[in-house]
């Protein structure tokens, strides 16, 4: 849902909406938006960036990526269009398509978000204009009666929240610090972290004043930012595992609501939590900051804090923490003595057995039939290949029973797919969800803590599988229709990724996800690893990840005319591992699409049929990145030299004389494509890496073998 104020694009015209009934004034609310608009692009898309007087972002969902267009400047501030799908709108259009309101049915409900994120109060009340400083602020809700600063742990001022009694009653205004910002942060933290940070048990109350009445009086006292108005969800708990929490609210119905949803959170964390026990002739709303201006015996009162109770009465206990792990069991003379057991693989050097594996491609690639390919092959037992034995660059090491689940394409489409790959193995069991009751979601938000959780579906599954026999691949396709999680949020990513590996590990198969690329534009290894969606918890949580992308054009052209096939668009795709645990099958895969529309792998034939003069800078300079990425740079010459060590180069590169490969780094180098960079405790720059890699940046973490550091006297002359 979209509305449309600019050329180009068609959705709803916002102002004629009806405004009778409703709480807000749009006019104001939108001119208050518009004021802070580059402060809410950012808490609406934390993927977005500013370019000039613009804001891109890749999508209304936040994906990164720059085909969703905002102007922050001029006469058209908070325009918006989307290249990509021809939508467009204006700022509370935006607002409704990222927060989900339908319009114009839910326009009330939008206004109501978006005058709770601004803070403008209903029933005509004027919010504060802040200008945070040491002195009172004066406005339309009078003098400011309260002023409180939230602190890191380390004493970084991170937000102020102001107090104001007017003739409605009490009103609160945040402003976030970083964001320069009339709001609350968007990750809130909890009152007084620096002196939590080193106390066993602390006291929970509502309100800034509640927690200070008691700091004061030598009590180690806190409050979630917003008090019992504050969603659960949105505040930072984390500083308070491994203490004891004593929770105080208010002495009213919504206190006791409170507490009880602050209790499953602390509990599900595993925080010891005591509840205060209210004397019953005290008066409603009675709280922490009456009972110091009463001079009340607090001390007592928390000690007399007890277990709390749910609504049936029953005691509610922290999780059951971890089990600590065995050290005695690990000792590493026992354990790790002789030869190593060699790792298995399912294609040698790219997927390992008994782990997950991330498989990520932009739209249209081709992944997923190759990924069906990959399930049929393993299942024949008898080396009867139609992909193989040359499969991702390499050659295929186990087979068995293999499970292919895909979430998009129907029994028809895998139908075809199966015909065009031949006969169909025993041991191939293929799931085309579309047929079976529709795409479930395995990973979801759980309903107690709103935190990543399992489903009934995952655990369904997961049983069947392991009862599996010779298990050997698991396929899920694509990944994102399966999970109902946020996976730009790393907590979820991590989440979704532990358990593939558990699975991975419980049934010793293989198991593969693909994903999408969020960014269109990839044309080698780094750009594909940068492309993947949700790259920071996905691509760190699996052991492998597989990267498909189409080359460029050029490119593409002479490797077609190179196989004597004809050019067609997409006809040509590349892939690599771009992450990997260990020792990895590194090569550039050279793919070329078949009449079948199959990924079928060439690479050895380009290899052969290359041209000796064909220019290979590009890979050569993205072997170079991954090599100073992975802590084993190159130098130009030496024994760690590019031609010294040109095996560790894809195939291509092998049979390269070495005044060549060292012409090519020095056009690199004159090209400012390379840079040569210095290693810690050294004095001679002679590391290759890109300009913004970890060696020349400064943060290189040199795998084993590889220099670190070197007596300038023993170094040699690169």
């Amino acid at each position: 849902m979209t509305g449309s104020v600019s050329a180009g694009g068609s959705g709803v015209d916002l102002t004629p909406f009806p405004v009778a009934g409703m709480t807000h004034n749009k006019d104001e609310l939108r001119t208050r938006l518009l004021n802070q608009v580059e402060s809410a692009l950012y808490y609406l898309f934390p993927n977005g960036k500013r370019r000039g007087a613009r804001f891109v972002v890749g999508n209304v969902q936040g994906d990164a990526g720059e085909s969703l267009v905002i102007e922050i400047e001029g006469a058209k501030r908070g325009v918006w269009f989307d290249f990509a799908t021809g939508e467009s709108g204006d700022v509370l259009a935006l607002w409704a398509a990222v927060r989900g309101f339908t319009l114009p049915g839910q326009f009330g409900e939008l206004l109501d978000d978006l005058a709770g994120w601004l803070l403008v109060p209903r029933a005509n009340a004027v919010a504060v204009e802040f200008k945070p400083s040491g002195a009172p602020v004066q406005d339309a809700l009078g003098a400011v009666t309260g002023k409180w600063e939230y602190r890191s742990a380390d004493g970084d001022l991170l937000a102020y929240v102001y107090r104001y009694d007017t003739r409605q009653g009490k009103q609160y205004r945040p402003w976030d610090v970083k964001a320069h910002a009339m709001r609350m942060p968007a990750i809130r933290p909890l009152y007084n972290l620096p002196e939590m940070a080193s106390a066993e048990v602390v006291v929970l109350v509502e309100g800034e004043k509640c927690a200070q009445a008691l700091i004061e009086v030598g009590v180690v006292a806190t409050t979630a930012m917003g008090g019992a108005s504050a969603g659960i969800d949105k505040t930072d708990w984390l500083p308070l595992s491994g203490k004891t929490v004593v929770i105080w609210p208010d002495h009213d119905a919504v206190g006791a609501k409170y507490a009880h949803a602050v209790t499953r959170r602390l509990c599900s964390m595993g925080v010891t939590v005591r509840a205060v026990r209210i004397p019953k002739d005290k008066p409603p709303k009675w709280d922490a900051a009456d009972a110091v201006d009463e001079g009340f015996d607090i001390d007592s009162l928390l000690r007399a804090a007890t277990a709390p109770q749910n609504d049936g009465g029953e005691i509610v206990a922290p999780a059951e923490a971890p089990k600590r792990f065995d050290i005695s069991q690990w000792h590493a003379v026992e354990r790790f003595v002789g030869k190593p057991k060699a790792r298995r693989w399912l294609v040698a050097g790219v997927f390992p057995m008994a782990q997950a594996a991330l498989v990520a491609a932009g739209g249209g690639v081709g992944k997923s039939f190759l990924l069906l390919s990959l399930a049929r092959e393993v299942a024949v037992p008898d080396g009867t290949f139609i992909n193989a034995p040359v499969l991702f660059g390499s050659s295929l090491a186990e087979h068995g029973v293999a499970i292919y689940i895909t979430a998009e394409d129907d029994a028809i489409e895998v139908h075809n797919r199966l015909n065009a790959l031949g006969s169909i193995p025993e041991r191939l069991y293929v799931l085309p969800l579309p047929d079976a009751g529709g795409a479930q979601a395995l990973f979801a938000p759980d309903s107690p803590s709103r935190g990543p959780g399992a489903t009934k579906a995952w655990a369904e599954l997961e049983s069947q599988l392991k009862a599996m026999v010779d298990l050997r691949l698991v396929v899920l396709d694509p990944l994102q229709p399966l999970c109902a999680l946020d996976l730009n949020v790393p907590e979820n990513a991590q989440f979704v990724c532990s358990k593939l590996a558990a699975l991975a590990a419980s049934t010793g198969a293989s198991v593969i996800v693909s994903h999408h690329f969020a960014k269109r534009e990839a044309t080698n290894p780094e750009q594909a690893r940068e492309a993947i969606r949700g790259t920071g918890g996905l691509v760190d949580g699996v052991r492998s990840v597989y990267a498909l992308w189409n080359p460029k054009e050029d490119s593409a052209k002479n490797i077609c005319k190179l196989l004597g096939q004809p050019y067609q668009r997409g006809g040509v795709v590349m892939g690599a591992v771009v992450k990997a645990n260990g020792r990895a099958y590194l090569n550039i895969t050279t793919f070329l699409r078949d009449k079948r529309g199959l990924l079928v792998d060439r690479t050895a034939e380009v290899s052969r049929l290359r041209p000796a003069d064909l220019d290979l800078r590009p890979e050569l300079k993205a072997a170079i990145t991954r090599a100073a990425a992975e802590g084993r740079p190159y130098t130009k010459s030496g024994g760690n030299g590019v031609y010294e060590r040109r095996h560790e180069l894809p195939e291509a590169f092998h049979a390269l004389g070495k005044h060549r490969l060292a012409e090519w780094v020095t056009t690199l180098l004159a090209n400012g494509e390379l840079v040569g960079a210095i290693a810690e405790g050294s004095r001679l720059v002679k590391w290759l890496d890109v300009p913004t890699g970890p060696v020349a940046s400064g943060h290189a973490a040199f795998a084993v073998g590889h220099q670190r550091r070197s007596a300038p006297s023993a170094e040699p002359a690169e």
